[in-house]
């Protein structure tokens, strides 16, 4: 069975969250585990009475685990609630090892993105599972409709793609945006000899940003009307790039749709 594992912080503030990992679960029949993780940091430990503050918070968290069992059993999906103290990437990243996909919210502010992108790297890293991150405006749909994967020809938007081969195989429609160099029908050979072997009908389309690919890589997104984008982590130098690479930070901090990043 899938593992599937939803990183939850606020249950109030991440309905759409929620919705878009119940509606995957349910379509994957998969295993869906809510993660509540109580951050051990620094401004915690600082307080008076730090050991009663996380105590106090975990047993709240712990509480929630019948609100968790009442999604699953509404969405018709086996599930377990978990609550875990602990450095929240570090966590995560451990316990993303034995998942198949992590399911995440999409920062909506850009101070936000700094924090959020360490962690993420992290996670990517250390957990070696692949994340989807959602907006928190996104309106979740009973089915997978249309994927976009964007396609260089490089090692990790290979990686994104093997690791989002389930979900491409449940999607209704799948793009391929080419932005291979060069002699591009070698260069993507590989990959469509790969889809075809897996069973995967697609589109293909041509891609040549003008400017920042990913501007370019988004506007096709939105022109096409897509569900869920997939594509690498890294850029073409990680060091250069500070792990994440250029278009995935722009990813990080302008997508309007479910983006799928794989290490």
């Amino acid at each position: 069975m899938s593992e599937l594992i939803v990183s939850v912080s606020e249950p109030e503030r991440e309905a759409p969250l929620l919705d878009y990992a119940f509606s995957l679960a349910r379509q994957w029949h998969a295993w869906v585990t809510g993660l509540c993780v109580i951050p051990i940091d620094a401004l915690v430990l600082a307080l008076p009475d730090a050991a009663g503050v996380l105590a106090a918070e975990e047993s709240d968290a712990l509480a929630d685990g019948a609100w968790w069992q009442e999604r699953c059993q509404a969405a018709a999906v086996g599930g377990s609630w978990e609550v875990t103290r602990g450095v929240y990437r570090k966590v995560l990243a451990e316990r993303a090892s034995l998942a198949d996909l992590v399911i995440g919210r999409l920062p909506g502010w850009p101070a936000a993105l700094q924090d959020v992108s360490r962690r993420l790297a992290e996670t990517l890293v250390h957990g070696g599972c692949p994340i989807v991150l959602v907006p928190d405006d996104w309106v979740a749909r009973p089915a997978l409709g249309h994927v976009l994967v964007a396609w260089n020809g490089s090692a990790p938007s290979a990686r994104a793609a093997r690791a989002a081969l389930p979900l491409l195989r449940m999607a209704e429609r799948v793009t391929i945006l080419d932005g291979t160099r060069g002699p591009g029908a070698r260069a993507a050979a590989p990959l469509r000899e790969w889809l075809a072997r897996q069973g995967i009908a697609c589109e293909w389309l041509p891609f040549q940003a003008r400017g920042g690919v990913g501007e370019a890589i988004h506007a096709e997104a939105a022109r096409l009307g897509v569900d869920l984008l997939v594509q690498g982590a890294w850029g073409r130098r990680r060091t250069s790039e500070r792990l994440l690479g250029g278009a995935t930070r722009h990813s990080l901090r302008h997508s309007r749709v479910p983006l799928l990043l794989a290490p």
